[in-house]
């Protein structure tokens, strides 16, 4: 006999509904903090100007939001390891330390190291593909992907981080710098 469980159940359309649910921004910013969602609309901003594309934005902002979410209820739901918890620490650890060095980077001119920031943005990806591929499914590995695609590389960094280049772009980076700081100092990141 199979054995039913109704918390496995739960889990599993909570998953399949949040996958639908949170493609759309408005329902998704309702469910998010005012501050993880003016980030967020600031680095929809920031990506918007350097695709110069509101599809492609959109669907990186989307992918961030999905995937924070599914990580959201696959710890709220316990579905991690202890191994899985240390490698959820240690992306909490990265995410941060990315964050802070990106703040400096704005803050401190002439510190800007490209192949620093995509060093620690490569690991990111790695971490979280890691985690993430024993949970959820090839689709949801494939958005960390899209996400890194875009913001590791050196066109878009450069666009943000060298003065000069895209003034549009380093004055929404100003913005997302802001929000950053907030989500760092209310525990956020």
């Amino acid at each position: 006999m199979t054995e039913f469980k109704a918390s496995v159940v739960a889990f599993e359309i909570q998953k399949n509904f949040a996958s639908k649910f949170f493609s759309n921004k408005t329902v998704a910013k309702s469910l998010i903090d005012d501050t993880s969602g003016n980030l967020l609309d600031n680095l929809y901003l920031l990506l918007y100007v350097f695709t110069k594309n509101k599809k492609e934005s959109e669907k990186t902002t989307r992918n961030i939001i999905k995937i924070a979410i599914k990580l959201g209820m696959l710890q709220r739901g316990e579905k991690f390891s202890p191994q899985d918890k240390s490698s959820l620490i240690q992306i909490q650890k990265n995410l941060r330390a990315v964050a802070m060095t990106l703040i400096s980077f704005y803050q401190v001119d002439f510190t800007y190291d490209r192949n620093f920031v995509i060093k620690y943005l490569t690991e990111l990806e790695t971490l979280l593909k890691n985690l993430i591929s024993n949970h959820l499914t090839d689709k949801s590995v494939g958005r960390v992907e899209q996400i890194f695609g875009v913001v590791k590389t050196p066109e878009f960094l450069d666009s943000v981080y060298v003065p000069k280049k895209n003034s549009e772009m380093r004055e929404i980076m100003g913005k997302v710098v802001s929000d950053l700081n907030r989500c760092l100092e209310a525990g956020i990141l």
